[in-house]
């Protein structure tokens, strides 16, 4: 009954407050201040958020002055010896516990603290005071005004910090999507922040800001709440892009962009969106009618919230029933095209650069304008392209629902390959970006005069001109062979996922050393077009050459399929996409040049898990599972997420290929195109596809300890192999022992034991179950075996000895 009564006057305030606009809004909690008549001494105050517990033991609350009649923020503060606030935490798995123990030395949070900073959209602060008015406590506004007067700033800049999030929430007036958000000063663990935002996929997020970690903030735990397990669902799509986008010859953008909007539920307030900071939004129409727009920086709530892009607010003229369709027009402009030297041009933002709110399946009917010696590629089919006096104007259209769509500009060059229904257009720039131009300085050499009396030909000082080095490698070099190996590479997996997204696959240079896959465009670095021996020294090794000349091509045709068909439900799930995208390059690898050439890319795949780094120094792939995706990146050194999401998710798949077979492993894949195209796939979906196609008599049917092993957990284990027979034909055993060490217990790996009795026989397979206890395989025999081999073909992730 509280909380109904609480909604209601919200929803009222709302309401009242429904003339603000996000301009008016921002500019009160620019001044937003703590409010001396609602400041309390409370005793045992419990408040929760799902897993989240708090117990304000003793000490002072205080809460800020309404903003459009709402209060949404409030600061505890222990202000005598024996004042103290606590706060409870159980993580729901395995993995988030180890999670927390990396970060705090504890697999659940309980940590006193002595102040707090609380911001409170989702009707917490009525909550609060209503549990304080009950207990009875009176006002203590002398107490208020010394408090405010120490901490109004800190609350003011924390206002700013979230006001895109709180003008939106304040707006809405939906306490169901409201944050809550906690500032700790923990006695033990310092400041820390801990968060509850029904909008994320997983609500709950515990962690700090630092700034060794991508977007400054490191994650110390993350899940879904109890009652959200299924995660947050977007308030609306938007479908059926097209965009005009006009490219200066200062590189400067101009876009209009145009899309339909379908609300998921009732939407009132505003919405909001991503987009590239460097492009600011100059207008926006809804039906054709102006709607105003709100965009500030939100640096913590980002952090926190993972987001990569700056958002922004559309203020809505009236609310959005549900299922309903709209037009929604954006217009905006900016620079996030920059020169790399000789018309070689580096495109910043290839996934932000338009509105969205997530990625969903759609159509692009995309415009561009640009100078005339430059060209442009992009997602989708070519539909025309023509000169319009200083400007070449081409446009491009999706035949089927894409996720993203991206583009590329440059002097180009290109070549078309087509082979077995797969068509490939590849481009490269004319010339090399500045970077990798060897430099072309004049050279001299002064005859020394004891060379001069020595050779009869040359003169005492003479100056000699030194001929110049060889022209700057050929960007082109490699043009048709690569259109040949990416026609070839396509046509292989086509025959084994399917039809890729689109009919046309256009691939571009980018500068770099990495690349990217869109459906229906690929960026490759500048490096993969230069033949080998062209290549910077620094880019010399026999690793480095397979990457560019082999690798990097397939793994981004790849993600046609893995990665724009069949995409990830979370961050947790990501590793699918760049493993399935990476094991497939090596296939083709493999299918090139031969089994050796994959096991060797295992090999260098372990080795780069094993190496030590960061402080203290462990093996990186130590840092943590596959499922922590983003989770697992950093700024210094060695990235851990690079190494341990593409080296050990390509391991993953490795093994489960062994256990399979070549021919079931290839089946299941397949159906996992079929059964998730336009879907997302999780972890756990995954497992389910992949247990179907296990060998009859497989010791782990479900794959349920593969997966709690190798992707849930950590561990690369050293297994210490030995075989011995003893009796005498015909009654001979055979032992394989294996002792494996380097894991925690409960990690288990299933090896095979492959037994050949003659060198034409199929081979005999046992199963043998590692574990903290030497794990010992008898078989009787009744004459000696030709070959013993435990897990070959790299069947194994592991150090073997």
């Amino acid at each position: 009954m509280v909380l109904r009564i609480i909604t209601l006057l919200v929803a009222a305030a709302a309401a009242a407050g429904a003339a603000e606009t996000a301009a008016s809004l921002s500019e009160q909690l620019r001044h937003i201040t703590l409010d001396p008549d609602q400041c309390y001494r409370v005793r045992d105050l419990e408040f929760r958020r799902e897993e989240i517990r708090f117990f304000f033991a003793d000490g002072i609350l205080i809460f800020t002055k309404p903003v459009a009649g709402q209060r949404i923020m409030a600061v505890y503060q222990a202000a005598e010896a024996g004042d103290d606030a606590e706060v409870l935490l159980r993580a729901p798995d395995r993995s988030e516990r180890s999670s927390l123990s990396k970060a705090i030395d504890s697999p659940n949070l309980n940590e006193h603290f002595h102040s707090a900073i609380l911001v409170l959209t989702d009707g917490g602060a009525d909550q609060l005071l209503t549990q304080i008015r009950e207990a009875g406590p009176k006002p203590r506004p002398d107490e208020g005004i010394l408090l405010a007067g120490r901490m109004n700033e800190a609350v003011r800049n924390f206002a700013v910090s979230f006001q895109v999030r709180l003008v939106l929430d304040l707006l809405s007036g939906n306490l169901r999507r409201g944050l809550f958000y906690a500032a700790l000063a923990g006695r033990t663990q310092g400041n820390f922040d801990l968060m509850f935002d029904p909008t994320l996929q997983e609500q709950i997020v515990v962690g700090r800001v630092v700034d060794n970690k991508p977007g400054g903030f490191e994650v110390w735990t993350n899940f879904s709440s109890r009652t959200r397990r299924a995660g947050a669902e977007e308030p609306a799509t938007l479908d059926d892009y097209r965009i005009e986008a006009t490219i200066q010859p200062d590189l400067t953008m101009n876009v209009n962009a145009k899309a339909r909007i379908t609300a998921q539920s009732k939407i009132s307030g505003g919405l909001m969106f991503e987009l590239a900071p460097q492009l600011s939004v100059t207008a926006v129409k809804l039906d054709g009618q102006p709607a105003e727009v709100f965009r500030r920086d939100s640096l913590r709530a980002n952090m926190a919230g993972g987001r990569a892009n700056d958002p922004f607010l559309v203020v809505l003229p009236a609310g959005l029933e549900p299922g309903s369709t709209h037009s929604i027009e954006f217009g905006y402009a900016g620079n996030l095209i920059r020169p790399a030297g000789n018309n070689v041009f580096y495109v910043a933002a290839r996934t932000n650069w338009y509105p969205s709110f997530g990625f969903h399946f759609t159509t692009f009917d995309l415009t561009f304008r640009l100078p005339k010696e430059l060209k442009v590629v992009a997602t989708g089919e070519p539909v025309s392209e023509s000169e319009e006096g200083p400007l070449r104007v081409a446009r491009f259209r999706t035949s089927a629902p894409v996720r993203l769509a991206g583009f590329n500009i440059g002097d180009y060059e290109s070549v078309t390959a087509e082979s077995g229904g797969v068509k490939v257009r590849v481009c490269a720039n004319r010339k090399l970006e500045a970077a990798l131009v060897p430099k072309q300085e004049p050279r001299v050499l002064v005859v020394d005069p004891q060379i001069a009396a020595r050779n009869p030909l040359r003169r005492s000082g003479e100056i000699l001109s030194i001929p110049p080095p060889l022209p700057p490698p050929d960007p082109k070099a490699r043009l048709r062979e690569l259109a040949a190996e990416i026609v070839s590479a396509m046509e292989w997996m086509s025959g084994r996922f399917g039809p890729p997204p689109l009919p046309l696959v256009t691939v571009s240079p980018i500068p770099g050393n990495f690349g990217q896959g869109f459906p229906g465009l690929l960026y490759l670095s500048t490096l993969s077009y230069i033949s080998e021996k062209d290549r910077p020294a620094a880019q010399q090794s026999s690793k480095l050459q397979t990457f560019y000349s082999e690798i990097l091509h397939a793994h981004e045709i790849a993600h046609q399929w893995w990665g724009n068909l069949v995409t990830a439900s979370t961050y947790r799930d990501e590793w699918l996409q760049e493993a399935l995208a990476n094991y497939s390059a090596l296939m083709v690898l493999e299918r090139k040049k031969g089994p050796k050439a994959l096991e060797t890319a295992l090999s260098e795949c372990r080795s780069e898990l094993l190496l030590e780094a960061g402080e203290p120094k462990i093996a990186v792939e130590a840092n943590g599972p596959l499922t922590w995706g983003s989770r697992l990146r950093a700024d210094v050194g060695v990235d851990p997420w690079r190494i341990i999401i593409y080296d050990k998710g390509s391991w993953v798949l490795h093994m489960l290929r062994r256990r399979m077979g070549d021919t079931a492993f290839l089946s299941m894949l397949s159906e996992t195109r079929e059964r998730y195209h336009y879907r997302s796939l999780s972890t756990e979906d995954f497992r389910g596809v992949a247990a179907r196609w296990l060998r009859k008599g497989d010791p782990d049917p479900g794959l349920v300890e593969f997966f709690d092993s190798w992707i849930y957990s950590t561990g690369i284990p050293t297994l210490e192999i030995t075989t011995r027979l003893r009796g005498k034909a015909p009654a001979l055993e055979l032992v394989v022992t294996v002792k494996q060490s380097g894991v925690h217990d409960d990690f288990v790996a299933d090896l095979p034991v492959e037994i050949r009795m003659s060198k034409t026989a199929a081979p005999i397979v046992y199963w043998l179950r590692t574990g903290p206890e030497p794990a010992v395989l008898t078989v009787k025999l009744k004459a000696p075996p030709v070959k013993v081999d435990v897990a070959p073909g790299a069947g194994v992730l592991a150090v073997r000895r």
